[in-house]
């Protein structure tokens, strides 16, 4: 679905310094992994860089097949509208729209039709858990309601890939748990591909493959199988 092939991202210096350094990564339709890494590990650059936000400065980034080297800024902004979906840990929710056009907001992008996205954000508000509370504002939601809508609001576009930068990092043990169960049954039963980055251990062995980042380079790869053993 995804594929990074030996991507490198240098900013200037003397010398440059490589935030990512040579990284070569593959995610399958329908896997559920966390990239987990400490602070300027170059995870967060890695996120840029697959979530088309940032460009490599060489090596190469396929989506669905499609090498994003030779695209123009419109044509991957359009890539990024229809494949790619983002939860931040920050939420950031308009304060002053409803639940609903929150959600339905990510679809502006591609030209649907108000009453369509209306239709598909109350599916995906559904799907989440939050049917009952489509007219609500989000300052009257709990955090973890908060990241609901977030997470509806990534999945109305049905993206191919949906990247998760900290969803947990603003909230409770409890709530933490809540969104985590809500990430690994949308990849269960709906099989949303999801790529979780964090620095939390315990988010990362919870998920059935982690990709450990450290220093700009890919420096372990293992599965829930592997570390039961």
């Amino acid at each position: 679905m995804i594929e990074l092939r030996d991507v490198v991202r240098s900013y200037p210096g003397e010398p440059p310094i490589h935030a990512l350094d040579g990284v070569s990564l593959r995610i399958d339709r329908g896997e559920l992994l966390a990239i987990i890494g400490p602070s300027g590990s170059g995870k967060s650059t890695l996120l840029n860089v697959m979530g088309t936000l940032d460009r490599p400065t060489d090596g190469s980034l396929l989506i669905d097949g499609v090498d994003t080297r030779s695209l123009s800024e419109r044509r991957l902004c359009a890539l990024r509208a229809n494949h790619l979906g983002f939860v931040f840990q920050s939420f950031h929710l308009i304060e002053s729209a409803r639940v609903i056009e929150n959600v339905a907001n990510g679809l502006i992008y591609q030209g649907v039709a108000r009453n369509e996205r209306l239709r598909r954000a109350a599916r995906a508000l559904e799907q989440v858990g939050l049917g009952d509370r489509t007219t609500t504002k989000p300052s009257k939601l709990s955090g973890g309601q908060r990241q609901r809508v977030a997470i509806a609001r990534a999945l109305v576009s049905e993206p191919s890939l949906i990247l998760a930068d900290e969803p947990t990092g603003n909230l409770d043990s409890g709530t933490s748990d809540e969104v985590l169960n809500l990430l690994t049954d949308l990849n269960r039963e709906h099989g949303a591909t999801i790529a979780i980055i964090t620095h939390d251990e315990d988010v990362a062995n919870r998920l059935p493959r982690r990709v450990q980042v450290l220093d700009g380079k890919i420096v372990g790869t293992t599965t829930t199988e592997q570390v039961a053993r």
